[in-house]
């Protein structure tokens, strides 16, 4: 018996809407793990300016993906306000990580563990958060006023930690992983 392809009718073809999650999940994931490798930078407040410079870059291939506009400013404060309620001090904290690494020993081992998963979580959250915006399923998302919104972050936000510590762990794994010849 020889198999057959099935005819062209029966296969599934997604929607316009499942194409772009996809795309859009593919973006989101990119852009957390060049979040998390830009945040260990070793220069205190550059590392900070280039991962809101990678979550800004971020936003703008989620807008262009579902054809919105794109408008820095206001994504800026909606990103510093979102990261804020869920992070205590948003900005700051993240600033004052940044800055402990000045701090011969400790500090510089507290940058090390706990900017990068800050980071990923955060910018996992915050791609979610606008996609969600940018895909229209939600009239007025970005009413910041809303408890919704902020409530949806930290649920997004405790996701992106967990994806960050399985990525995390499927590098390690790879990496310690002995190459078998071929």
């Amino acid at each position: 018996m020889s198999a057959t392809l099935p005819a062209a009718e029966s296969v599934i073809h997604p929607d316009a809407a499942t194409v772009r999650s996809l795309a859009a999940d593919s973006i989101i994931k990119k852009y957390v793990i060049a979040g998390v490798a830009t945040s260990t930078i070793p220069l205190p407040l550059i590392d900070v300016a280039a991962v809101f410079a990678v979550q800004l870059r971020m936003i703008q291939k989620l807008a262009q993906l579902n054809g919105k506009p794109f408008a820095e400013q206001a994504v800026r404060s909606t990103v510093t306000s979102l990261a804020g309620g869920v992070l205590g001090y948003g900005a700051g904290a993240a600033v004052a990580i940044s800055f402990a690494r000045f701090i011969p020993g400790i500090g510089t081992a507290l940058g090390i563990a706990s900017l990068p998963v800050a980071v990923g979580a955060s910018t996992f959250a915050i791609g979610r958060v606008y996609q969600k915006h940018f895909d229209g399923s939600t009239p007025v998302f970005f009413d910041l006023s809303e408890p919704k919104v902020a409530e949806y972050f930290r649920e997004q936000f405790d996701l992106g930690n967990a994806f960050v510590a399985r990525t995390k762990a499927e590098f390690k794994a790879a990496r310690d992983t002995p190459a078998v010849p071929a």
